[in-house]
This record gives structure tokens, C-alpha cells and sequence, in this order.
């Protein structure tokens, strides 16, 4: 995207010079006995290289804001989707903690001890599994539930780096055009 704005910038500069060099070449060599011709040349020549560089200075502050603009866009871009995976993440915490609470809730003494264990000749073999089970499964719950508040932390602070950027590359932006 900054390659095509920067080829111009030197096939302009280049041409300037090719311009330069060939009207210097033809003044050499008309000019070889004229002083005077030669100095309307040379101030010529310094008239168009004024104009040629005032040229390229243009299109050098033109691509810088555009490179700036573009860089603004995609930080902007990267905001969203840090955003976008934060409210993944709530939501994924959200139902983790909602089913932690219900084995929590499974896992009280009480009801255990009020599960329906019909035709089993054990039914403390069947209570203590049952026990385990949902231990273990509420051990794994709080391991994802550590592992989203790492990534939860992770991108909000990522959020805040690139907000951060926005504002920075805002501000560089508007002293960029207008000066």
C-alpha cells in the first residue's frame, strides 16, 4: 500500500533529474561560448529543481498521512476485535462460573446424601463416585475459569495499548495535515 506512493515520489525525482541532466547536456553544448546563455540556463535549472523538490516534498507529506491514516485504521480495526474477544470471553466465563455454582451446589452434603440410588446394593460405592465426579469436574471449571481471567486480563491490557495508539496516531495525524 506505501510502495505505490513512494514509486511516485522517485519516478518523479528520477524524471527530474533525467530533465535536469539532458537540459544541461543540450546547454553545454549550445552554451559552450555564451556565458551569459549559460547562466539563464543554470537559473532555469534551479527554478525547476525548486519546483521538483517543493513537488516531491508534497507528495512525501501526502504519504505520510496516508500511511498514518492507514496505520489509524488498522489499530481502530484492532480494538474491535480485542473487544469482540472480550465479550467472548465474558460470555464463556459467564456460563463456566454459572455451572461451577451448580456442581457447588450439587457437591453440599445434603444433596448427596438425597441421591436417588435406586437397586444399588452400595449406595455409599454410589455417592462417593458421584462425589469425585463432580470434584473433578469442578477442579477442571476453575482451571478454564483461571485460564479466561488470564486471557481476560491479557487482552484488556492489550485494549488498553492499542487505545492508547489510536489517541497517539490521532493526534499525529491531525499535525500531519494540518501543520
Amino acid at each position: 500500500m506505501l510502495l505505490r506512493p513512494r514509486k511516485i515520489v522517485l519516478s518523479i525525482m528520477a524524471a527530474g533529474l533525467l530533465a535536469g541532466f539532458a537540459i544541461i547536456c543540450v546547454a553545454q553544448e549550445s552554451t559552450n561560448q555564451d556565458p551569459e546563455g549559460m547562466r539563464r540556463t543554470v537559473k532555469q535549472l534551479r527554478s525547476e529543481n525548486e519546483l521538483l523538490r517543493g513537488r516531491v516534498l508534497e507528495l512525501e507529506k501526502r504519504l505520510e498521512g496516508q500511511s498514518v491514516r492507514d496505520r489509524l485504521v488498522q489499530e481502530e480495526q484492532r480494538v474491535e476485535n480485542l473487544l469482540a474477544q472480550l465479550v467472548a470471553v465474558g460470555e464463556k466465563e459467564a456460563g463456566l462460573q454459572s455451572r461451577s455454582e451448580e456442581i457447588s451446589e450439587q457437591l453440599r452434603s445434603e444433596n448427596i446424601d438425597q441421591l436417588p440410588i435406586s437397586g444399588s446394593l452400595r449406595p455409599e460405592e454410589v455417592r462417593e463416585a458421584t462425589r469425585r465426579r463432580l470434584t473433578s469436574e469442578q477442579d477442571r471449571l476453575r482451571s478454564q475459569l483461571d485460564l479466561l481471567q488470564q486471557s481476560r486480563a491479557r487482552l484488556q491490557s492489550s485494549l488498553a495499548v492499542t487505545e492508547m495508539l489510536v489517541q497517539s496516531l490521532r493526534a499525529k495525524l491531525q499535525t500531519v495535515l494540518r501543520p
